[in-house]
């Protein structure tokens, strides 16, 4: 199980924190003839706040290791989530504050709430959200083994140039053996060893890696064997 996958489910029990604070808000302050004691809102509003925080900062931590890792090797897409998590955990703590020490400007914390929301919704879908389109929700799709997939028919170059700009480019550089979010892939083929696993370079090694990770990279066993051809006849290219 990779560490994206952790992360991601995680972020689903966050944002579902963060849904449960802000409804509670908007029923408290907003809903006139609203049923519920006015105490337990209160307490529930409390309640999913601080799981949202121990959650935040639990994300933050798996994701501060993250970039120890890879460096200056961020791709735009984790740039800017970064951004918006750092301007969320500004604003969450500033509300905060004000609930806390500050109350004459209790007036702005529904408002701060919000925007608290509207980020850490921003947050959730620039990563998590991503994770789950991208890898379909699952650390280990069930799909044929390794041993199942006949990769000996030859693949279409073409085709898996195009399956490698849209599931690969993003974290790993083709034309460059240098790293990106992950190593470059130039020459792969070419050297004695995998980079991270440092398993032999052969396909069966490269095809273990697709399906069970090492290190960060999300899995792909969701792609075909036709897909995998193609993209193995690419990669050979390189």
């Amino acid at each position: 199980m990779n560490l994206f996958f952790i992360k991601s489910i995680i972020a689903l029990f966050f944002l579902a924190a963060g849904i449960t604070a802000l409804i509670s808000m908007l029923t408290l302050m907003g809903k006139v003839n609203s049923k519920l004691n006015p105490k337990l809102l209160r307490k529930i509003h409390k309640t999913a706040g601080l799981t949202f925080f121990i959650l935040l900062i639990a994300i933050s931590i798996i994701c501060l290791h993250y970039v120890a890792k890879v460096g200056d090797a961020l791709s735009l897409r984790a740039v800017l989530h970064s951004f918006f998590a750092l301007a969320l955990f500004i604003i969450l703590v500033l509300k905060i504050m004000i609930v806390r020490f500050y109350e004459k400007f209790l007036k702005f914390a529904p408002q701060l709430g919000m925007t608290v929301f509207i980020l850490a919704f921003i947050v959730f879908s620039s990563s998590a959200g991503f994770y789950f389109l991208t890898s379909g929700g699952s650390p280990e799709k069930e799909k044929e083994t390794s041993s199942q997939i006949d990769l000996s028919k030859e693949g279409n170059i073409d085709r898996g140039k195009t399956l490698f700009q849209n599931k690969c480019q993003s974290c790993h550089l083709a034309e460059s053996e240098k790293s990106k979010v992950g190593p470059g892939l130039k020459n792969l083929f070419k050297k004695e060893r995998l980079p991270y696993s440092q398993n032999p370079a052969t396909v069966d090694n490269v095809l273990e890696q697709l399906e069970s990770p090492a290190r960060n990279m999300p899995s792909f066993s969701s792609l075909s064997e036709s897909e995998l051809a193609n993209l193995f006849a690419y990669l050979k290219t390189l």
